[in-house]
């Protein structure tokens, strides 16, 4: 079955700055916004874009993910020309047991791409936030002839280190490409979406495979090719994007959604997997007598009680009479009893907070610049752990996931504080 483009998803990785939420699942399927994962937004982009083979390269503990993506169906990838198909590492004759990188990665799987045998394949990666229409940007790649076009975004020079960035010439031709560099000389962040020429691509995989050293498209495959005058070219994106690699990003970026300027989620029409893990669709969000709600997002299945001030609540959420919480995240399934108090925290799934805790109190402790802990005053607690009763956690804390409150470390946990089962 022949087709113009393929869509291959680089989702396997689990970002060491995520710290705990990234402990038991890739951060392409960290919940964002309430209801959604990272995954769904380029899975989203495209369905919408009329890409309907995808292989979702998948590595690290992928269990979760693997559940979320239910064969494609939430996104329509099934029937007798869409398919989504996860892609695995394997064993083989001339294989490695573990993708070494991301065009090593690719070029593990090419046998999925030649089976379609398209004229492009549009590369992307599943831990970015934002809706774009990816058919312009084809559009353009064959209108100028390139072998390949990036997706570039216009960033503050200071942020610009944090990126692979590029130079254009008056044609949009890219003639730099630096990745990460300390002082880069321009501006323009890679998005880590490419369109490929397939026999470019091909060939490209083939020779890296050969003598590559980081296997990595961005820092070997993409610099080579434009150092050598390979026609590359950039497609300028100007719309809402965020990369959210850290947790302090990770909690800006979620704030965005109830902000003054928020993305119109209608508009971008994202898809999810409401499903996973139960037998139906959540039930309507449920507000009693006692509740008080302002500036926040409620999703389906939430039980609410208490008092919610500028916060994102996850479907299947309770949150008791008389608890407050406010600026903060709380994803599926976390129970909040009566009393507690929760202040620009973070919850993972399924995490059970006690009467009369309280979590994000007390000063503002600087870490001492450990990488491992926030420096924005959020604290963030890990998939399944139980807080005690009359518990008082501090400021910019990490709390391990599937701590068991009977063997919880102490009752009062000082600020800047890592907590480990």
């Amino acid at each position: 079955m022949k087709k113009q483009i393929v869509g291959m998803v680089l989702a396997g990785g689990r970002v060491d700055e995520l710290s705990v939420l990234t402990a038991k699942r890739p951060k392409s399927a960290v919940p964002i916004w309430g209801m959604y994962r990272f995954i769904d937004f380029v899975l989203s982009n495209m369905m919408h874009s009329g890409i309907d083979v995808v292989g979702v390269l998948s590595q690290y503990r992928p269990y979760s993910l693997n559940t979320h993506l239910a064969g494609g169906a939430p996104w329509d990838f099934v029937g007798r020309t869409r398919e989504l198909k996860v892609l695995s590492p394997f064993l083989g004759s001339k294989d490695t047991d573990w993708y070494r990188g991301t065009a090593d990665a690719i070029y593990q799987n090419l046998i999925f791409i030649e089976h379609y045998s398209p004229e492009l394949v549009l590369i992307a990666s599943a831990d970015h936030v934002y809706s774009m229409d990816y058919r312009p940007m084809i559009r353009q790649h064959l209108a100028t002839g390139a072998e390949l076009t990036l997706a570039l975004k216009e960033v503050p020079a200071h942020q610009a280190p944090m990126f692979g960035t590029a130079v254009l010439d008056e044609r949009r031709r890219v003639v730099l490409y630096e990745e990460k560099s300390v002082k880069p000389k321009g501006n323009l962040a890679s998005l880590t979406i490419y369109v490929f020429n397939t026999a470019t691509l091909v060939e490209r995989l083939r020779e890296n495979a050969a003598t590559g050293t980081t296997f990595q498209l961005y820092s070997e495959i993409i610099p080579r090719m434009v150092a050598e005058g390979a026609r590359v070219f950039g497609y300028l994106f100007d719309g809402y994007w965020q990369y959210a690699r850290t947790l302090d990003a990770y909690y800006a970026a979620n704030m965005d959604i109830i902000g003054p300027d928020p993305p119109d989620l209608e508009a971008w029409q994202v898809r999810t997997n409401l499903t996973s893990g139960t037998l139906g669709d959540p039930t309507p969000a449920l507000f009693r007598p006692t509740a008080t709600v302002h500036s926040s997002l409620i999703c389906p299945g939430a039980w609410v009680e208490g008092t919610v001030e500028a916060s994102i609540v996850s479907p299947n959420v309770v949150i008791e009479r008389g608890a407050v919480v406010r600026n903060s995240i709380l994803m599926h399934g976390c129970h909040i009893a009566a009393g507690a108090f929760l202040d620009t925290v973070i919850l993972d799934k399924s995490v059970t907070v006690g009467c009369n805790a309280q979590i994000g109190v007390g000063p503002m402790v600087a870490n001492s610049g450990r990488a491992d802990l926030p420096t924005s005053g959020v604290t963030v607690v890990g998939k399944g752990t139980t807080v005690p009763p009359r518990t008082v956690i501090g400021r910019n804390c990490i709390l391990w996931p599937d701590i068991d409150g009977a063997a919880f470390p102490a009752r009062t946990i000082p600020s800047a504080t890592v907590v480990r089962p």
